[in-house]
């Protein structure tokens, strides 16, 4: 039975960022006719059968993640990490085993990932059961936490978006041909559609900002953090015409701390819940406070608003290069405790030839054409794969859209 060859995107659902970037490609792919069908597929569905967590506790590995995150547990994913990558070398044979009947029946043209950790049991699948099929690693992340965090030795190519990456790549062994770096991090294609007008006028109008009011963005991910309720109060203290827009995610019980906050702020106090307008919201500010998640920081990038980040000993892992950069770049201010931060929110609400000189360096960065970027690069692999395009004998073609990527509406970063 013969069928167009798929390509095979796999996502997790730990954190906002790999959802948004799969997100991006998806639409990105619809709306430039891209030559073969797109599918996410979810790891953690596929290999729900290996999840000792939840068949321990009742609770997956990818929501343990999310709730390490939401609780502000964040200094234990250093060493949990460790973790984790030995109990993935431990059980590297079982989780190929289950990985491989899937992307047999899938007959892949090529697969790609935009998760950390387990590339090197994707690698090796994709390998035995795919034969012919380049095996391409996004990263989501501006670079690698090495050792076996993003890219691993024998994948068929990498896509990055720093320099830094491009030479962690290069020193494990990557041939420069299957380096490719693109313009920053994949943004969804919402970010380059032109505005119905005035964007920072209409979006004010409709919150109830006026005109001249510096406003402040926060945004800590999909799942929202507790430290926006203090920020949110901090800030709208420290300046009695300041306003806020507080993006809550899908953490309801944020949205209701922020309540009584919001009823004392003379209105200025604007909570949000999940949302896809976060190019409109940010079109809209001054400035964004935000922890610093490599999508989070592209959207503010892309759109010319300055950030305000922390780096510390809770900083993700991950992500601590990323507040390097922003400082090294002069793209923001740089805190190292969240309490610090509405001082910095006043200090480029209050010195326009500071927040000028962050405003230059903004424009100066390249024009991020990443997520169009990033389907070219795999359009050519594909292209070029070896693989069978069609399914095996008596075996059923995977269902259609495993993965939960429609239903709700992505919010930024939404790493």
């Amino acid at each position: 039975m013969d069928r167009p060859g798929e390509v095979l995107l796999f996502v997790v659902d730990a954190g906002g960022g790999h959802r948004a970037a799969a997100r991006a490609l998806l639409a990105a792919a619809e709306e430039t006719a891209f030559p073969h069908r797109l599918r996410a597929v979810s790891l953690q569905e596929v290999l729900a059968s290996q999840d000792w967590l939840k068949r321990a506790f009742g609770l997956s590995i990818e929501d343990f993640y999310n709730f390490l995150l939401r609780r502000r547990f964040t200094a234990l994913l250093e060493p949990l990490l460790g973790v984790l990558h030995r109990l993935i070398a431990w059980r590297r044979r079982a989780l190929v085993r289950g990985l491989v009947p899937y992307l047999r029946a899938a007959a892949p043209k090529a697969v790609v990932s935009v998760i950390p950790n387990f590339n090197g049991i994707l690698r090796d699948a994709v390998r035995e059961a795919a034969p012919g099929a380049p095996f391409l690693v996004l990263l989501t992340d501006l670079a690698d936490l090495p050792p076996h965090f993003w890219i691993e030795p024998g994948v068929d190519g990498v896509i990055v978006g720093s320099a830094e990456a491009a030479q962690q790549a290069r020193a494990l062994g990557l041939p420069e041909e299957g380096i490719h770096v693109v313009s920053g991090m994949p943004l969804h294609p919402r970010f380059y559609t032109p505005a119905a007008g005035d964007a920072r006028r209409r979006v004010r109008e409709e919150l109830g900002v006026p005109e001249g009011a510096f406003t402040a963005m926060l945004l800590f991910g999909g799942k929202g953090s507790a430290e926006i309720e203090p920020l949110a109060r901090d800030l709208l203290g420290i300046d009695p015409a300041l306003h806020v827009i507080a993006v809550c995610g899908d953490n309801a019980s944020l949205q209701a701390a922020l309540a009584p906050v919001g009823a004392s702020s003379q209105g200025r106090l604007h909570p949000l819940g999940f949302t896809d307008r976060i190019a409109d919201y940010l079109a809209a500010s001054d400035v964004l406070v935000t922890k610093p998640g490599p999508g989070s920081l592209s959207e503010a990038f892309h759109a010319g608003v300055p950030v305000v980040v922390a780096l510390n000993r809770d900083t993700i892992p991950m992500e601590r290069f990323n507040a390097r950069f922003v400082a090294e770049k002069g793209l923001g201010l740089v805190v190292s405790r969240w309490s610090e931060a509405p001082a910095a929110v006043l200090a480029l609400a209050r010195d326009p030839d500071r927040r000028e000189g962050v405003l230059r360096s903004l424009r100066a960065l390249p024009a991020n054409r990443a997520v169009y970027e990033a389907l070219r690069i795999v359009e050519t692999a594909a292209a070029r794969s070896g693989a069978r395009t069609e399914v095996a004998p008596g075996a059923a073609p995977p269902a259609s859209e495993p993965e939960r990527l429609t239903p709700r509406p992505a919010t930024s970063g939404l790493r």
